[in-house]
């Protein structure tokens, strides 16, 4: 193989690879956003009396999502520290066990 035939074999795979990053962090930022979206809906139907639709409209497109780019990309045990607190992951995780 010559160092041309070489070169462009080498720039045809990082374009393929860089392709493939920027998938996936487009699918994780959507993901990010389905999220934001699903906390504002609940938040909405639990303080201000709004719809649960939203609500399940989110969880399906959650769903979908996980079924199209696999589960989620978040580490839940240590979101849901970030957000609840020590108490209640030792709850949850104690129900888990």
């Amino acid at each position: 193989m010559s160092f041309i035939e070489r070169a462009v074999e080498v720039v045809e795979h990082g374009v393929g690879a860089g392709e493939e990053i920027l998938s996936e962090h487009a699918a994780h930022r959507h993901a990010a956003r389905l999220f934001l979206k699903l906390g504002i809906a609940v938040f909405a139907e639990q303080r201000l009396g709004g719809s649960h639709e939203p609500v399940d409209r989110i969880l399906k497109a959650l769903d979908g999502h996980a079924a199209e780019h696999g589960e989620v990309d978040l580490d839940h045990l240590k979101a849901a520290h970030e957000v609840l607190g020590d108490e209640f992951v030792g709850a949850a995780a104690a129900h888990t066990s």
